[in-house]
């Protein structure tokens, strides 16, 4: 099973839902280009071709087979880029909260001018005091943990790499190549996601053949939300 972050996200958002997929499968989760430990390539790099062709790559180097692959939001838009283009290598697929058509609600202002000041703003201020005060919170409120690792992943992107990244995710649509995925798919949506429209994934749910939608009552991450049911949907998808 591999496992696809989100955009400014990385492997770590799978915390929750790794050890219980892993009981059953062989779990692997990247930190892709441009994110969390991995390398931060020049802007030209970033697209989801590149991104679909590493993962085909990764797959094949780890001589993984065929691979229950899961991706999460922009991960979710590489999972269906992935299954769409080599079939033979997806089992079963899984997108939770994933980007289609590129309409998403919060990735679109990284097309600004003005992005690249208020995002280096943003990441300075997340190591100076956003990082710091959620840290010490979440020894008091639980749920502030969740918030401290994002906060913690997304400065772990660069200026160049997040505005990069972001513009790849919404100037590519996949609804075009849908109906080429052969794997049974599962998609979840979150019926209180502020991020990605749950259209997005019902839009897919209706364009690839025989896939299965499940709605939870979630926000942008369910696999923090409610990180138990989320696994027992995705491991009852699996069986």
């Amino acid at each position: 099973m591999l496992l696809i972050h989100g955009w400014g996200s990385s492997r770590r958002m799978w915390w929750h839902l790794a050890p219980g997929l892993a009981a059953r499968h062989r779990v692997w989760a990247l930190d892709l280009p441009g994110f969390g430990e991995s390398d931060k390539p020049a802007d030209d790099w970033y697209s989801i071709p590149n991104y679909t062709a590493l993962v085909r790559e990764f797959i094949q180097r780890m001589n993984l087979g065929r691979v229950h692959l899961v991706g999460h939001s922009m991960g979710g838009l590489i999972a269906f880029d992935v299954a769409a283009s080599h079939p033979e290598a997806v089992e079963r697929l899984v997108a939770i909260n994933p980007v289609v058509s590129g309409r998403a609600t919060l990735l679109p202002l990284m097309r600004f001018k003005s992005s690249r000041q208020a995002l280096g703003l943003a990441l300075r201020a997340s190591s100076i005091i956003f990082q710091p005060m959620l840290r010490e919170s979440g020894k008091l409120v639980h749920g502030i943990t969740y918030l401290h690792r994002r906060f913690e992943d997304f400065a772990k992107g660069t200026v160049d790499s997040i505005l990069a990244s972001g513009r790849a995710t919404t100037s590519y649509n996949v609804m075009p190549r849908l109906p080429r995925i052969t794997a049974p798919t599962l998609i979840i949506v979150g019926n209180q996601d502020p991020s990605v429209p749950s259209t997005e994934g019902r839009l897919a749910a209706r364009t690839i053949p025989n896939a299965r939608l499940t709605v939870l009552a979630a926000g942008h991450h369910p696999t923090d939300d409610i990180p138990a049911k989320t696994l027992r949907v995705v491991q009852d998808f699996l069986e």
